[in-house]
């Protein structure tokens, strides 16, 4: 059975992005429990059952988003927050048509956790916000007044106020914790910018100090040569020779070599070597032990075959 990997996100933001959702979710349960518990015992049917709905609701979401761990943090939040403005329109109407306007702290922190949350979409928040609650003044006629008692909504107010109060500053928490983590990234960014910007300068200074180094000693012709060999003459190491030849615009110290001893033949073949010595003498004295690889070489970086490259040469020289 073929194992199923998740990609870990180690983004910081959204790894805390994620965390506050869940507390959110968490305190966000707790308190609809203690309102269902505050109802139960009030006995008011129609809210009752309502916040009801609204704690599995929660649960739902909490345990949710705990298990689908792939799940988009901002996906989610703009989901839940449009349930959230749908969910609460029925307490609003029924609270405002008793004539309790403490339910309306509710969109309060709707917008809060919009602002927090979701920050660059607020400005599609703040209407859409705006527009349920004016139509509350409007609507709410239609949803049953249950005659809540003045000392009941006394209650309910304070528990309101104090879960407004709690999730306020749990916003407010969070707002502060994401704009450290947003100052933190971008302090990292500027400082690994910086640190690349000294290392390309480093491995292009290094990159010249090899090219000077091959054209004047020319340690190609040595078949032995490597790169450890170049890094102990230019004293440093083989992984900044590597990034240097990189930085350089060589794919690896393989290939500048090999550019080096292809065009050490080819300057012998311009200057009529293949007219004193034999091609096998040439490619040896570039640094090649057997034709074949000097062949593939060749082909690779002049586009043809050096008996090509010769007759080519020979016809240009007789026209």
């Amino acid at each position: 059975m073929k194992r199923i990997e998740t990609k870990i996100d180690t983004n910081p933001a959204r790894l805390f992005l994620r965390k506050a959702i869940i507390g959110f979710f968490s305190l966000a349960l707790i308190f609809f429990v203690s309102f269902c518990i505050l109802y139960s015992i009030k006995e008011f049917i129609f809210l009752k059952y309502y916040m009801y709905i609204y704690a599995f609701q929660h649960i739902v979401w909490l345990f949710g988003f705990l298990y689908f761990k792939d799940m988009s943090s901002e996906t989610v939040i703009r989901v839940y927050l449009s349930y959230v403005l749908i969910a609460f329109y029925p307490i609003a109407c029924t609270f405002w048509n008793a004539g309790n306007p403490v339910v309306f702290f509710w969109y309060l922190l709707i917008l809060f956790g919009a602002i927090v949350f979701d920050r660059k979409n607020v400005n599609l928040w703040i209407p859409w916000i705006l527009g349920i609650v004016l139509s509350i003044f409007f609507l709410s006629s239609i949803f049953p007044n249950e005659n809540i008692t003045p000392i009941s909504t006394y209650k309910l107010n304070i528990l309101t106020v104090i879960a407004t109060i709690i999730l306020a500053s749990y916003f407010a928490l969070v707002s502060m914790k994401m704009a450290d983590i947003a100052e933190s990234m971008q302090n990292e960014t500027v400082r690994t910018t910086e640190e690349n910007t000294e290392n390309l300068k480093r491995d292009k200074a290094l990159y010249e100090a090899i090219i000077k180094y091959l054209e004047e000693n020319k340690p190609f012709k040595n078949p032995d040569f490597n790169a450890q060999l170049l890094a102990k003459a230019l004293n440093t190491n083989i992984n900044y020779i590597s990034r240097a030849v990189n930085a350089g615009g060589s794919d690896d110290f393989h290939a500048l070599l090999n550019k080096f001893r292809i065009d050490y033949v080819k300057s012998m073949l311009d200057s009529g070597a293949i007219n004193r010595y034999t091609t096998d003498y040439i490619y040896t004295e570039a640094g090649y032990r057997h034709r074949s690889t000097f062949n593939a070489a060749f082909k690779s970086i002049m586009g043809m075959t050096p008996s090509d490259y010769i007759s080519q040469q020979k016809i240009n020289d007789n026209s």
